[in-house]
């Protein structure tokens, strides 16, 4: 039989660990300040960042996420995503453990797709995980071993490679999965989808992705993977993030190119000249302006530099890819 918690201003702190347990959190909502460590029927939230809950209903499911092996029969649902970042950790049985080996268990968050988290800490003698979660967003949060439920996101990296900012990522397994949106945001509370990569559907293979942001950007840029099922079910990765200079004194876009190349600056130019790499000049521009585009569409494939000097007698050459 199900138990139900209504839950407005203060929330109970329960000591059982009664499966298909639920609580509920109304319209007035229900707020967690910061540093504060909560107890949810044996779920524990300690967020590192003032976190609320408004209209939701969390379920403590005992029917454990399909993996190999499947993930302990203890699984947390909240009925719609919510951002967290802090501690998150909860009690379980032995019982509950389901074939998995309890002192390798990871913490694992997310909803049809799961991130494996590394590092959780297992009390063995307490039958308790907890670990540590970046800004993040999920609606489901369970334990299993490192890795093991279905579209695993085993490593996610943002890198600077020339003039643009490349994602990559890796699975571990992936069953029933869509497509990968990427996201990004300059303040982690609006986000831009940038484009989309398609995921294998069906593998048990390591997979590797990565997808090229090529847009001019200046200061902190935030990034996360948006992993969609073929059923429209999703869940986020972790965010990572990568501080660009403030200065942005020049960049070329897109990288690769195809046709237009545009040059952005935050101060007067000077010049431009494209020339291949032996140093034959294709194109040179006087005093073009910041933004301004020019068509490499007639060039031959191949890489080339584009030398670009500012007003102030800054320069930089940057070197592109035409496809």
């Amino acid at each position: 039989m199900m138990k139900r918690y209504l839950i407005f201003c203060q929330l109970a702190l329960l000591s059982t660990l009664t499966a298909q347990a639920q609580f509920t959190v109304g319209t007035g909502g229900f707020f967690i300040a910061q540093n504060t460590q909560v107890f949810i029927d044996s779920l524990t939230l300690k967020p590192s960042v003032d976190f609320s809950l408004i209209s939701q209903t969390l379920t403590i499911s005992p029917t454990p996420i399909p993996g190999s092996p499947p993930s302990i029969a203890r699984v947390y649902n909240l009925t719609t995503p919510v951002d967290f970042t802090g501690v998150a950790g909860f009690f379980y049985r032995a019982s509950e453990l389901n074939g998995n080996t309890e002192s390798t268990l990871q913490l694992q968050h997310g909803n049809a797709n799961f991130v494996s988290t590394t590092g959780s800490t297992v009390n063995g003698a307490q039958h308790y995980i907890s670990n540590t979660l970046p800004v993040t967003n999920f609606t489901s949060l369970t334990a299993a071993q490192e890795n093991a439920l279905p579209v695993t996101l085993v490593g996610f990296q943002v890198k600077r490679v020339e003039n643009a900012t490349v994602l990559y990522w890796q699975t571990s397994e992936e069953i029933n999965s869509d497509h990968f949106e990427i996201q990004q945001s300059k303040d982690l509370r609006r986000w831009s989808a940038l484009g989309i990569v398609n995921a294998a559907n069906e593998s048990s293979q390591h997979k590797d992705y990565f997808f090229r942001d090529a847009a001019e950007r200046f200061g902190t840029q935030y990034y996360r993977l948006k992993m969609v099922d073929t059923d429209g079910s999703f869940a986020y990765s972790s965010i990572q993030s990568i501080r660009l200079g403030s200065s942005g004194l020049i960049s070329a876009y897109p990288n690769p190119v195809v046709d237009k190349l545009q040059i952005g600056a935050r101060e007067a130019l000077a010049s431009v000249k494209v020339t291949d790499l032996a140093g034959k000049a294709f194109l040179e521009l006087a005093k073009p302006k910041p933004g301004q585009e020019f068509s490499l569409k007639n060039y031959p494939a191949g890489t080339y530099l584009v030398k670009i000097e500012t007003a102030a007698g800054k320069t930089e050459t940057i070197k592109i890819i035409k496809q």
